[in-house]
């Protein structure tokens, strides 16, 4: 690959991650709301006696989610505008981001879904209509540098090592390392570790420039599973994780393996004060 199809291949994966933000309405930037939901009502609408208050929301009242022994069951009123996967709401027990097909419920502007997160019930909420991306102009990256184009040979754990992933709401969930990679970046030894994403390898983590430029929480990678055991390491690819974006997600937080104590001036820079 030379240098200018070098430059046009991260300048394309850049500006097609802009469109995505820019087109899909459950993007992280029209995520306006995360609710934890308590057993038994949990009534929502706009009206401030909700238990779960979405200003925006088309009514005062929309209905509630009832949380019992595990399950969440929607109910509405008879003349509600809410509809359930674009159909009228039948009460019944919905499905989570768990299931393989999470139940949407859509009233007015609003995307709304069911997560679990360990044991714990949350409602997520979209606003089509939120300003962060009516006002969006587009990600932050640092300035294209090969130097942070690195290959390195990768250490596979025969067998793969298991994990306890936090996330910023205080979850726990397993996860396995499938091997670690070593490197040296301004004359520092650095090691990541790497966890099992299906094809892929995931690499979590945090740097020097959070203090200032990047997101506090951290930044990750992608990579095809190697077959020769080596791999690039390109962090001008680097992202950040949702949280940057909105105070609603629930990232996984960088195993503490992975806090490099080097600046990696490469890849996307922090969206917002934080």
């Amino acid at each position: 690959m030379t240098d200018s199809d070098y430059f046009e291949h991260i300048h394309k994966f850049r500006e097609a991650r802009d469109e995505r933000f820019r087109i899909n309405p459950q993007s992280w930037l029209t995520l306006v709301g995360l609710f934890h939901l308590e057993p038994g009502d949990n009534n929502f609408g706009a009206d401030k006696v909700n238990r779960i208050v979405v200003e925006t929301c088309a009514q005062a009242y929309c209905g509630s989610f009832y949380l019992e022994n595990g399950s969440v069951t929607l109910k509405t009123l008879p003349d509600s505008s809410l509809t359930l996967n674009d159909q009228p709401p039948q009460e019944r027990a919905l499905h989570s981001d768990h299931d393989d097909a999470p139940d949407l419920i859509r009233v007015g502007s609003l995307l709304m879904i069911v997560l679990l997160r360990g044991k714990e019930h949350y409602l997520r909420v979209w606003d089509l209509q939120s300003p962060a991306i009516l006002e969006f102009t587009g990600l932050k990256y640092f300035p294209i540098d090969p130097a942070y184009r690195i290959e390195s040979r990768f250490i596979p754990y025969d067998p793969p090592r298991d994990i306890q992933i936090w996330d910023v709401v205080g979850a726990e969930s397993s996860s396995q390392l499938a091997g670690e990679i070593h490197f040296t970046l301004e004359g520092v030894d650095c090691r990541l570790v790497a966890e099992d994403s299906g094809n892929e390898l995931l690499f979590s983590f945090t740097d020097l420039t959070r203090a200032d430029v990047t997101y506090p929480g951290g930044r990750f990678l992608t990579v095809e599973k190697p077959r020769d055991n080596r791999v690039v390491l390109d962090f001008n690819l680097a992202v950040n994780w949702p949280c940057a974006y909105t105070d609603f997600a629930t990232c996984p937080l960088p195993p503490t393996e992975n806090h490099l104590p080097v600046r990696i001036e490469a890849g996307e820079m922090r969206y917002r004060d934080h």
